[in-house]
């Protein structure tokens, strides 16, 4: 059974600049007005799994609304934070997320800090230790470059000593450097049977294979996901390709973008449905 996932980018302004975002670069995302919308909508479109996007998501105001009213619909949520304003708005959150994941590129200020752009390593572990505090499940997001995946050691370790797990996600738009040597993805899943590393195996096994195809793409956006604008509006197959065929277009040409590429997984009896599965199952806890 396929999943069913809206991604929700509320908001397209962020407090950072990330080396390896787009997002922020792109003048016209800046613009889009922020509107309200009726969640009940996704609920009646078989929708189950909300990512809260950005961006960065707690830059919109109305946040605590959209995340209660989802809520009150039985949708699961997931958010991801660079963790500056968490210390200023975390509370107004508290207890309406089921996945809240804080953003660290590396384990050392230095080096996470001139990756975004903004000194925010320091906000980034204060929100994570605060969210500890409230009774929330903070999890690391660590973002894995080419640069970034010499450090894994260190990130595994920081996560242990701050009691959370680290979710290891693969760079999915670096303007065409994405791209791991078998050797490194072999190195990452050695890592990910660390009990407190989490790592979605049929994303590895994409990256060694070299991402979508646009001769036979493997994508299955249009059917899995919904994709909402600040605005409320939708795009399709996926922001990246809005309005595109699904697969075979050139942004479409070695994707690896995790929000739309994980739930296609769910459809289609091959290796990364499998992979997939699996690695759900241990996500949750039935493994």
């Amino acid at each position: 059974m396929s999943q069913k996932v809206c991604n929700y980018f509320i908001t397209l302004r962020c407090n950072d600049s990330c080396e390896y975002c787009s997002i922020w670069r792109n003048e016209e995302y800046q613009k889009l007005e922020e509107k309200p919308y009726d969640l009940a909508l996704l609920k009646k479109a078989g929708i189950k799994h909300l990512n809260i996007m950005g961006g960065e998501p707690l830059l919109r105001e109305d946040l605590p609304e959209i995340l209660r009213r989802a809520k009150a619909l039985g949708l699961e949520t997931a958010l991801a934070t660079n963790g500056i304003l968490y210390g200023e708005k975390g509370r107004q959150i508290d207890g309406l997320i089921d996945r809240l994941f804080f953003s660290l590129d590396y384990p050392f200020a230095a080096e996470h800090d001139r990756s975004r752009g903004v000194e925010c390593f320091t906000e980034a572990l204060s929100g994570i230790k605060l969210a500890k505090e409230r009774g929330e499940r903070p999890i690391i997001n660590f973002t894995l470059t080419r640069d970034s995946v010499r450090f894994l050691p260190e990130m595994v370790d920081l996560a242990e000593k701050l009691g959370v797990r680290v979710h290891l996600s693969p760079v999915y738009d670096h303007f065409g450097t994405q791209g791991f040597e078998s050797i490194t993805v072999d190195h990452i899943r050695y890592f990910a049977r660390r009990p407190n590393v989490l790592v979605n195996l049929a994303a590895l096994e994409f990256v060694r294979t070299g991402g979508n195809r646009t001769l036979y793409p493997r994508c299955r956006a249009r059917q899995t996901t919904i994709t909402l604008m600040p605005d409320g509006t939708r795009v399709s197959p996926c922001l990246f390709n809005p309005n595109g065929r699904q697969g075979n277009e050139a942004a479409c040409s070695s994707c690896m973008r995790w929000p739309y590429m994980l739930p296609s997984f769910s459809i289609g009896l091959d290796k990364y449905f499998w992979l997939n599965l699996y690695s759900e199952m241990i996500k949750r806890g039935k493994i």
